[in-house]
């Protein structure tokens, strides 16, 4: 009997045991249960150069954001310097102070001169031609009287010698005529000589005197300007939040360059208020069966303990290769659709903490916060990582074109403004459409606060073509002003599409055009004078790209080009611009100049004055200024800036927020919930980028 059992009933019943467990375990992996774990990142904060650590400002244990101070090296070096450059740059305005005051004087006591010599030429002329009129005179009566005493001589009524006597008067006066016309003829001569010598006067003569002291000045300001970013890149900042794990140097130590003075870990990624986000391993047949928003459980891998609620945030926008982390196998990847789930309550999880995971099939009671959907418009993809994530690091990432707009036209962002009405950013491109028929459409474009742009291009009713667009903003009764460049094209041409200025209602139908102006053109009809007082020679290097609405009402206009002689921005202030719009009369919309502000980048490895991208009034009434190259000469390489003019201070230097290394930042924005800056940049044919800006900046 025993021998029965374990030949015929044991390995029966391992065997159902075995099955059971299998389907157990089947049933787990298949109905609901899976891995999951908190992406980590760890980073050292490395020293730029040698130098010694002046302080360190945290302690191992401590959270930090994003931007915060970490350690400062000494800058003394740095700071001496600056003193000398400032020292330096006073000496070079005065002796250009000075040299403008001795040139002008010189040239005014020239001109003075030369002005008193074509009035004594003009003076001695005329006299000697009113000379000149009396002997001729006096010559036409001679001859009447010659003629006279010859006839009564003839009839031997008078003697011969008064006739004689008569004729050698006649002779010398008219030798004396003579000589008046060789004396006219030379004070010619030195009238014409002297007027030459009065219009051949440059009038920039004091310009071209200082020139080389300009010249001076803007180096030494290009020099204290990449000094001021040398100072602030010193002081070591965390790029992202996190806890410090270590500190490796103290104050009065030596750190080598890119040796790295404090490490600090965190999670690489955080929803929206900052919890942590974990990131699930799903195959692609799992993921196709989560919903987003809906109710998970997350708890001890081993079982047991306490269980968080949580959602589901988002899903990856493709099927890819998972990490190696959710591989079963080390040496056989696994292909997926990654899972990011969020807690319903803020909890603090450790990077790398690994859970799992139990997907419910019902909604979660806290709401998702998804964008909402356009009208009419498409399913989009899934979202990327929310864009608080980018601001917290304070660095640009890719904006996300489907490709479903790739297909229809060109994105390549040149400015962006906050659409309330839709819950978007609506951002114009340089080009619309694709070359050919479809080329430079009437479109706008709008984008999600993720960084998602929709499938759909916004039509601008009204308008035939839209062209080299670089400024939006919106106006106070919620419609959109829309500013061509105004600038030549590589083939010097302005179509009307480049110059326009529009003004655009904006509704839940869609966007029409009600008014339009050709603006160039009714520059270039506005006459020299007008264009001198707004500080152009003429039109031929206009180029503007920046726009906002001011408090003071009407809109200010940033020119990228043409820069003044001193190289300064000009900044213009359209005083009613919907008078301008209505009338097309540039003196109805009161345009004038508002202020020049002296901008710096750094391009092809030098400091070179810059002009305006974009403006924006904050609503303290200061000013931030997005600074690329002026001129027309694109550089290979530049860094990009972005500066800060205090309210009021329009005259002043501005200060110098951030650069952006090898980008141009080409439009700026307030963000939906008004506590950051959001900013667009151009980076040609490839993947275009934005960021949000903490503001007031770190």
């Amino acid at each position: 009997m025993l021998g029965f059992l374990q030949r015929r009933v044991l390995p029966f019943t391992v065997w159902l045991a075995s099955m059971g467990t299998a389907a157990w375990l089947w049933h787990g992996l298949h109905v609901g249960s899976a891995r999951g774990y908190v992406e980590g990142i760890s980073y050292g904060i490395a020293a730029p150069q040698t130098g010694r650590i002046a302080s360190i400002a945290v302690w191992p244990g401590q959270h930090v954001q994003a931007g915060q101070v970490i350690a400062t090296l000494d800058d003394r070096a740095v700071v001496e310097e600056l003193e000398l450059l400032a020292m330096e740059r006073r000496q070079v305005e005065a002796q250009l102070r000075a040299a403008a005051s001795e040139t002008s004087f010189r040239v005014g006591q020239n001109s003075r001169e030369i002005e008193e010599s074509v009035e004594s030429a003009e003076l001695a002329r005329q006299q000697a031609r009113a000379d000149r009129s009396v002997r001729a005179a006096q010559l036409v009566e001679l001859d009447a009287q010659v003629e006279a005493m010859r006839g009564l001589v003839d009839k031997r009524m008078a003697d011969g010698r008064e006739l004689a006597q008569l004729k050698v008067e006649h002779a010398a006066l008219r030798k004396q005529l003579q000589v008046d016309d060789g004396i006219i003829r030379q004070l010619d001569s030195q009238a014409t000589s002297a007027r030459a010598r009065r219009s051949g006067v440059p009038g920039d003569v004091t310009e071209r005197a200082v020139e080389p002291l300009r010249a001076a000045l803007e180096v030494i300001r290009g020099r204290e300007a990449l000094l001021a970013q040398h100072k602030e890149a010193l002081s070591l900042r965390a790029p992202g939040a996190g806890e410090i794990t270590s500190l490796h140097l103290r104050p009065g130590e030596l750190a080598v360059e890119g040796a790295v003075v404090a490490t600090i870990a965190g999670p690489a990624q955080a929803s929206a208020d900052g919890r942590p986000i974990v990131f699930v391993c799903a195959s692609e047949e799992d993921a196709a069966r989560i919903e987003v928003g809906e109710a998970v459980r997350l708890g001890p891998p081993e079982g047991g303990g306490q269980v968080l609620l949580a959602h589901v945030e988002r899903l990856a926008p493709e099927v890819g290769q998972l990490p190696p982390r959710c591989w079963r196998d080390p040496r056989a990847p696994q292909w997926g659709r990654g899972v990011y789930v969020v807690t319903d309550e803020p909890v603090s999880l450790l990077p790398g903490q690994t859970f799992s995971i139990d997907f419910t099939g019902e909604p979660s009671p806290v709401p998702t916060k998804t964008p909402a959907p356009l009208p009419a418009a498409e399913p989009t993809p899934a979202s990327p990582a929310p864009a608080s994530t980018a601001a917290e690091l304070a660095m640009p990432v890719p904006i996300l074109v489907p490709a479903e707009l790739r297909a229809r036209s060109r994105f390549e962002p040149s400015a962006v403004v906050w659409w309330p009405g839709r819950e978007r950013y609506l951002v114009a491109s340089d080009d619309t459409g694709l070359s050919g028929p479809t080329e430079h459409r009437p479109w706008l474009f709008t984008m999600s606060t993720s960084g998602q742009v929709d499938p759909q291009p916004l039509v601008v009713e009204g308008l035939d073509a839209l062209n080299d667009v670089e400024s939006l903003a919106l106006a106070d009764d919620g419609g959109l002003y829309v500013l061509a460049s105004q600038s030549r094209s590589r083939k010097g041409k302005r179509s009307s599409a480049r110059q326009r200025f529009a003004y655009v209602e904006l509704s839940a139908a869609g966007a029409r055009a009600t008014a339009s102006v050709q603006l160039a053109a009714l520059l270039d009809a506005a006459g020299p004078e007008i264009l001198a007082g707004l500080g152009l020679p003429d039109t031929t290097q206009l180029d503007i790209e920046g726009l906002t609405p001011t408090a003071a009402g009407g809109l200010l206009l940033g020119l990228k080009g043409p820069l003044d002689p001193q190289h300064q921005a000009i900044v213009w202030h359209l005083r009613d611009p919907q008078r301008l719009l209505a009338t097309g009369d540039l003196s109805e919309g009161g345009l004038a100049v508002w202020g020049r502000i002296p901008l710096t980048i750094v391009a092809d490895g030098a400091a070179a004055p810059a002009g305006i991208s974009d403006l924006l009034e904050l609503p303290d009434g200061s000013l931030l200024v997005a600074a690329t190259a002026a001129g027309t000469r694109e550089p290979h390489v530049q860094d990009g800036a972005l500066y800060h003019l205090p309210a009021g201070s329009a005259t002043q230097a501005p200060l110098l927020v951030r650069t952006f290394a090898g980008l141009k930042p080409e439009g700026l924005s307030r963000s939906a919930d008004g506590r950051s800056i959001i900013i667009v940049f151009d980076v040609g044919d490839a993947t275009p980028q934005w960021m949000e800006q903490p503001w007031p900046a770190p």
